[in-house]
């Protein structure tokens, strides 16, 4: 995702996020937001997260706090994560259910979906909108739990389900995953641009009594 601007573009609204960085394979930051996501996944699914995207998005706090990560892959790029699941490639898999077939050039991938709250969760995702246009992104995918579409719900945002995530899509990682899979994952996608006009001029929806939870969320 070198195509992301520097400094990270945050959306027009308030929120408790304070900084961003991006975080490739060799950035100083790189060891303390994979434990961040990991212990995120150990945390909701007793899940092993031992392999990560190359780019991660990384959001702290007004105090400096590491409060919420996501990965970033581009499809141009390689395979995606999410088209384990899929029996075609991602832009032929689109093409079947949008009015137009999409390039991998405007496809991206968010995995490693990782947030201290459910109110962190929806102010990522409203984030992350902001990030992806401003790479030229128009589609992105992601496998989204139970959890996570209910995020999206909250923020009365409708991403297309393509396909249930099915544990023997894995191999022989799926034991890695622990209870992630009980938690109903599909792979989904996401109109960048349908988002943006959306979300435009509307404020996130946070609960502040979130800030008192000790229970994180991951995708």
């Amino acid at each position: 995702m070198d195509m992301i601007p520097q400094p990270i573009p945050m959306a027009p609204h308030p929120g408790r996020f304070a900084e961003a960085n991006l975080v490739g394979p060799d950035h100083p930051l790189r060891g303390q937001v994979q434990s961040f996501i990991a212990d995120t996944y150990r945390q909701c699914f007793d899940a092993e997260v031992r392999d990560f995207m190359p780019q991660l998005l990384a959001y702290r706090d007004t105090q400096g706090a590491l409060v919420a990560a996501v990965g970033l892959r581009h499809a141009d790029s390689g395979p995606l994560f999410v088209e384990h699941y899929l029996d075609a490639p991602v832009e032929a898999v689109l093409a079947q259910h949008l009015s137009s077939a999409p390039r991998r050039a405007q496809i991206a991938e968010v995995g490693h979906f990782a947030a201290s709250t459910a109110g962190i969760a929806r102010e990522l995702i409203v984030q992350l909108a902001w990030v992806l246009r401003a790479a030229e992104v128009d589609w992105v995918m992601f496998v989204a739990t139970q959890q996570l579409r209910n995020a999206f719900v909250r923020l009365h945002l409708a991403p297309l389900e393509l396909v249930p995530a099915r544990a023997e899509r894995m191999g022989d990682s799926a034991g890695d995953w622990g209870r992630y899979y009980e938690s109903q994952p599909r792979v989904m996608c996401g109109d960048i641009r349908e988002g943006i006009a959306f979300l435009g001029g509307k404020a996130c929806s946070i609960d502040p009594m979130d800030t008192a939870s000790t229970v994180g969320v991951a995708g």
